[in-house]
């Protein structure tokens, strides 16, 4: 099913589950279970803390992929939703929605933290412009999706999300221009 909308629709699925067994008692399980799972157990070390961090860079904003109600549900349970005050955005296929981000939130710069390398090429050339270099896109890589075996590299790429809280943000503004500039404050 992701295939054919492009992110992982898990309560589509129950629905599809449920048209080939009308009374299956399990299917009410599962949904309770997603619908009531600990997204705050769950997240990586150090993500609030790094959220808390990149504030005072500027305001955050979750960019996220999913459904219409599943997916805030999962943000909101985390606390992440707290964490960036509101500021969450989900789509279909983010990386074509980079407009309406611009709309919502223009800023002279943006640093875009993904897992996906894809999305950060596609936000790259979707906001990165060579005159204004907005884009710099650090990757907090945890998992490569099969479609990125080979992508273009990121500016930087982090270990964790909460390398972020050591990140040099003058250093990382400057990464297309100076390859050695100093990027990790001294931990």
């Amino acid at each position: 099913m992701q295939t054919e909308i492009g992110y992982a629709d898990y309560l589509g699925a129950l629905q599809r589950y449920r048209l080939e067994d009308l009374c299956d008692p399990r299917l009410l399980t599962v949904s309770s279970f997603l619908a009531d799972y600990p997204f705050a157990d769950r997240l990586y070390p150090g993500s609030l803390d790094a959220l808390e961090h990149v504030r005072a860079w500027g305001p955050t904003v979750i960019l996220s992929d999913g459904d219409v109600v599943f997916q805030p549900r999962k943000v909101q349970r985390s606390g992440l939703w707290e964490a960036v005050e509101g500021r969450v955005l989900i789509y279909i296929h983010k990386e074509q929605m980079l407009n309406d981000v611009e709309l919502r939130y223009p800023a002279r710069h943006y640093i875009m933290v993904d897992d996906k390398l894809r999305i950060l090429t596609a936000n790259e050339k979707g906001l990165g412009r060579p005159a204004d270099d907005r884009m710099a896109t650090p990757g907090a890589l945890r998992a490569r999706s099969p479609s990125d075996r080979h992508p273009p590299p990121a500016d930087l790429t982090i270990g964790r999300i909460g390398d972020l809280l050591h990140l040099n943000l003058p250093a990382l503004l400057r990464v297309g221009e100076d390859r050695h500039a100093a990027l990790f404050n001294d931990a």
